[in-house]
């Protein structure tokens, strides 16, 4: 009959063994996600709304074909056409607020039917070139 004890180092040392393993699997995994992480920029809905601001400081929601991407103004600056791009903020009740008017640049930028109007990140195109 094997001593209590020395059946104890036994299971201890397999069980190090397993540790090892499940550690090396762990830390590889979590550099993998840093790793991905880096390359992965936000991304930030755009909304297509009106020009005039509520006095709640919300804009109304339109179609965004009325919006046209040239015509938005990548720095907050002069629009054409009484629509712009709107980007982030919460939206409800066919309304928008809490984000912003400037385009961030370091951002994929997206439209609620999906279309990608920046794709943002390190390397990414920043603006529509005004």
């Amino acid at each position: 009959m094997i001593p209590q004890d020395e059946q104890d180092r036994g299971s201890f040392r397999t069980t190090g063994r397993k540790s090892s393993a499940t550690v090396f699997v762990s830390a590889l995994s979590a550099l993998s996600l840093a790793v991905a992480g880096c390359g992965s920029p936000d991304t930030v809905t755009a909304r297509c709304v009106d020009k005039d601001r509520r006095s709640d400081g919300s804009y109304r929601v339109v179609d965004e074909d009325r919006c046209d991407d040239d015509s938005s103004s990548s720095s907050g600056g002069a629009r054409t056409g009484g629509y712009f791009f709107y980007y982030g903020g919460t939206a409800g009740s066919g309304r928008v607020s809490g984000g912003t008017t400037t385009r961030p640049s370091d951002a994929r930028v997206v439209t609620e039917s999906g279309r990608v109007i920046q794709r943002g990140g390190m390397g990414g195109r920043g603006g529509s070139g005004s």
